[in-house]
């Protein structure tokens, strides 16, 4: 295990992910910390306040994360290993997940049925 990558899934939920996705996350270290779960920090209150929390998270969120981490194993640097840490630090003490968007603007763009969750308004 590393510091940062992707997180260890369930099966479940690592079967949630787009194939190409899977693929990706098999060839790098699990991490305690990684784009997604820095992304997602709120992912638990996202399902709370849907109506069908299943659908959004097999349909929506998953997919999503998995852009995440994919982009992340073609992004791999000694660089975003340590601005990933810091930004892991900052999302913890702030509880706002915008900076991410500012530090990565070549990330994917969240899909619109996580507009309400993740504002695009912070690419630049």
């Amino acid at each position: 295990m590393s510091v940062v990558g992707p997180r260890p899934q369930t099966q479940r939920c690592f079967d949630a992910f787009p194939e190409s996705a899977q693929n990706d996350i098999a060839n790098v270290r699990p991490g305690l910390s990684g784009i997604g779960s820095i992304v997602f920090r709120s992912e638990e209150n996202m399902m709370h306040e849907n109506a069908d929390p299943d659908r959004l998270y097999d349909d929506v969120i998953m997919p999503y994360k998995g852009k995440l981490e994919s982009w992340y194993v073609r992004n791999n640097s000694l660089w975003n290993y340590f601005l990933l840490i810091a930004l892991t630090i900052f999302v913890i003490l702030s509880r706002s997940t915008h900076l991410i968007f500012r530090c990565y603007s070549s990330l994917p763009r969240p899909p619109a049925a996580l507009n309400t969750f993740i504002s695009s308004d912070y690419y630049v």
